[in-house]
């Protein structure tokens, strides 16, 4: 084998080896943009983000509003009663348009989640469900979600 014969062979190597490099590069590119894409459309996807934002406006009325006024208003005695059933049944749920109107339509803002194009969701029978757990602080309580939308 003549030194010409055995540089062409080298040359062929290492540009092979670098085709490959790129060709592992731009899969592992083309496989994190897939990755994303698909995190992008179910995290960002108007439905999720309509139940994250009616759990969190849940979550607020009742901590923030509901809790602290019962617990003003009722004696011991009326809490002691209430309390067994409230853990059985929850609180009457609470729908959607109460969420975005109550103290001064503070949750006003989160309004266009739930009104936006190709998606909106029915005031009335969008609610939270908050069933109150022993031992009945401000954050013992399950919250059960029930979302009335059309995807247009």
């Amino acid at each position: 084998m003549t030194l010409q014969t055995k540089m062409k062979a080298r040359v062929k190597r290492q540009s092979s080896a670098v085709a490959r490099r790129f060709i592992t590069v731009g899969v592992a590119i083309s496989a994190v943009m897939v990755g994303v894409s698909v995190f992008a459309m179910i995290y960002f996807n108007p439905e999720t983000v309509a139940r994250r934002t009616l759990e969190k406006m849940g979550r607020e009325y009742y901590e923030e509003y509901y809790y602290d006024k019962f617990m003003e208003a009722a004696s011991e005695e009326v809490f002691e009663q209430k309390k067994a059933i409230f853990a059985e049944t929850g609180l009457h749920p609470i729908p959607l348009r109460q969420l975005l109107l109550y103290q001064d339509e503070r949750n006003a803002k989160y309004r266009s989640v739930f009104e936006r194009a190709g998606f909106s969701c029915d005031k009335n029978r969008t609610n939270v469900k908050i069933i109150p757990k022993e031992p009945f602080t401000k954050t013992d309580y399950e919250i059960e979600l029930e979302l009335s939308c059309t995807k247009e």
